[in-house]
């Protein structure tokens, strides 16, 4: 998983490195500074990940609910 955040993370950068091209300079040390903040601690190797699932389809939204029993009207 964490190879993963690692892909994840180097399209970021270089998402933010074009990006910051393009605003204003205020919004772009923000920017940076936000991503700054959640990127620097690695999550640990023995610490589980939760993902939320894609629930944008109806089939897979009744699955989930039948996953956890419960119903949402």
């Amino acid at each position: 998983m964490s190879e993963y955040i690692e892909a994840n993370l180097i399209e970021i950068r270089k998402y933010l490195k074009k990006r910051k091209k393009v605003i204003s300079k205020l919004n772009s040390a923000s920017i940076i500074e936000e991503f700054r903040e959640w990127s620097k601690d690695p999550i640990p190797e023995s610490e589980s990940i939760w993902t939320l699932p894609d629930l944008t389809r109806n089939e897979r939204l009744k699955n989930f609910c039948r996953s956890i029993k419960k119903e949402i009207k």
